[in-house]
């Protein structure tokens, strides 16, 4: 049973999923695995009566490639949600989809270490499960999000993605949307795009671009190594992304993946994407925020983020690890 409510101070949703406490925990901590017996997977092949009923699947049970079904333990549900109003507060069903994409067969296959053409596979399946979630009647954003690893949040070992499609707006898109419509009615153009025009200018936070996107560290960036990867066209949702366009981004996210599995054994991080609402005007750009240390006190408390390594040094590690360490497809 789910319901949203919102903080009356910040704006902020915070959704209450009682039901995910009774997910399983593959870790006994940290980065130590419980076991690596494939056989105990529910994601891998073979297991398929294990989670519920597929809605994407490339091949027979037992025999496929990537394979999408609902989160056997959502944290909101199209048949099971709740709202108590009490009238002072602001709160909302806990409507939505909440999808699960493991992307891999191979129980201990991590992303950074797919080929390209695996890379553009996934893709094709998560715009195909984004696409028909956005239509879903009742939700307003759709999340498409990778936990590498315990450290970024991973309760399962087998390599996955999510996707959730919310009733709400989240106050990140909704702060990032306000600034974007201020930028456009004093300027006239696109924050995001004119932010892309002058990171190429200034060529100190890049760290690789093609002939479709570009990646960079932000110039305000929260976590160490966090890096953006932008459409240079304004192209608002991943949604509207062409075959041309999900290939050159399997490209550069393979590109930018060889330099952040050199951080640190085991790297822990989170892939987002950054989607614009429905019904809006935006520009798409997904971030990867590697987990090199943990939010404390002052994060938490304030919002606002200690990164002891400047953005420039960072996409200059990238740049240099890239060079070294990718070996193409």
């Amino acid at each position: 049973m789910s319901e949203l409510r919102q903080d009356i101070l910040t704006g902020e949703w915070v959704i209450f999923a009682g039901n995910r406490m009774k997910r399983p925990y593959d870790f006994i901590k940290k980065s130590i695995p419980k076991t690596d017996d494939a056989s105990e997977c529910q994601f891998c092949p073979g297991n398929e009566d294990l989670t519920t009923n597929s809605v994407y699947q490339d091949g027979l049970d037992g025999k496929w490639s990537v394979r999408a079904f609902p989160n056997k333990y959502p944290a909101l549900s199209d048949d099971d949600y709740y709202y108590d109003d009490e009238g002072f507060y602001n709160a909302e069903y806990g409507y939505g989809i909440h999808e699960v994409v493991v992307d891999t067969p191979n129980h201990n296959e991590v992303i950074h270490d797919f080929s390209e053409d695996k890379l553009l596979e996934v893709l094709k399946v998560l715009k195909e499960r984004f696409l028909i979630i956005t239509k879903v009647d009742g939700v307003e954003y759709v999340q498409v999000f990778k936990n590498c690893g315990p450290d970024a949040g991973a309760s399962i070992l087998h390599s996955h993605w999510q996707i959730m499609g919310v009733p709400v707006v989240p106050r990140e898109q909704e702060t990032i949307q306000e600034r974007c419509e201020d930028y456009k009615k004093e300027y006239g153009e696109c924050l995001i795009c004119d932010m892309l025009e002058h990171e190429d200018y200034v060529d100190k936070r890049i760290i690789a671009e093609n002939d479709k996107f570009i990646a960079f560290c932000p110039y305000a960036s929260k976590m160490s190594y966090e890096t953006v990867i932008a459409v240079k066209e304004h192209i608002r949702s991943f949604g509207e992304f062409d075959e041309d366009a999900l290939e050159s981004l399997a490209q550069i996210f393979k590109v930018i993946l060889s330099g952040i599995k050199t951080l640190r054994k085991e790297i822990c991080y989170n892939i987002c994407f950054q989607d614009t609402p429905n019904g809006m005007d935006g520009h798409w750009y997904m971030k990867i925020l590697p987990r090199m240390g943990n939010p404390a006190g002052f994060e938490y408390g304030t919002n606002s983020y200690i990164n002891p390594i400047l953005p420039e040094d960072a996409a200059k590690y990238m740049r240099k690890k890239i060079m070294e360490s990718f070996r193409g497809k």
